[in-house]
């Protein structure tokens, strides 16, 4: 009888330190996850165009994070894929790269914390939209019968006189393309160029002889 009750206490008690070693365990997964998530995130700020079509990035840490680098990072779309356009070596205070030639329409940007002891982190991505003068253009100016529109992107164009009337209205291709105003009244318009992807409005007179 006498065994029996040892054998139960000891039964026991491994059961009770199996629970404790638990517990006491879980707090500190928890703990070490926080601090890793919690003091490095990144601010990224919006680009700022530094002129003839460059834009700055600037970013930096919530909190004074352990020695590691940056990689600054570039896609056309949201949703990726990403290119590492240069990788920065951490230092105090705000961070800054300038993109010497963005993509022409939307370049979506992020940061990529890599630090030298933890889980690499990613910024939010910030989005701009440049687009030069070859991107989209409209010739002859005055136009007889035929107008040539040369665009990167797919677009609308939209013509209308200066009281506002719509005289014409289509989507075009990119590309190389025509559009017939051979049918319109001498006199001044106003032609809008809207590109699909990027957004870039484009609105300006055209003359019709």
């Amino acid at each position: 009888m006498r065994i029996l009750t040892h054998l139960l206490s000891v039964a026991l008690l491994c059961i009770v330190h199996s629970v404790a070693a638990q517990t006491s365990f879980t707090p500190n997964l928890h703990s070490l996850a926080a601090s890793v998530t919690g003091s490095l995130a990144i601010r990224f700020d919006d680009p700022i165009s530094v002129g003839k079509g460059k834009l700055q990035l600037q970013w930096g840490l919530n909190k004074n994070g352990q020695p590691g680098f940056f990689n600054i990072e570039r896609s056309a779309y949201k949703q990726g894929p990403f290119e590492v356009l240069a990788v920065i070596r951490q230092d105090s205070g705000l961070q800054k790269f300038i993109d010497e030639q963005p993509l022409r329409g939307n370049s979506y940007y992020r940061v990529k914390w890599l630090p030298e002891n933890g889980l690499p982190q990613f910024s939010r991505i910030v989005g701009s939209s440049i687009a030069g003068d070859m991107t989209c253009k409209f010739y002859p100016n005055p136009v007889d019968n035929v107008l040539i529109v040369r665009s990167e992107q797919d677009l609308e164009l939209l013509l209308t006189d200066a009281n506002g009337k719509v005289w014409t209205n289509v989507k075009l291709r990119s590309g190389l393309q025509t559009v017939d105003v051979s049918t319109l009244d001498k006199g001044l318009y106003i032609i809008t160029l809207t590109q699909s992807e990027s957004g870039r409005v484009i609105t300006q007179k055209l003359i019709k002889n």
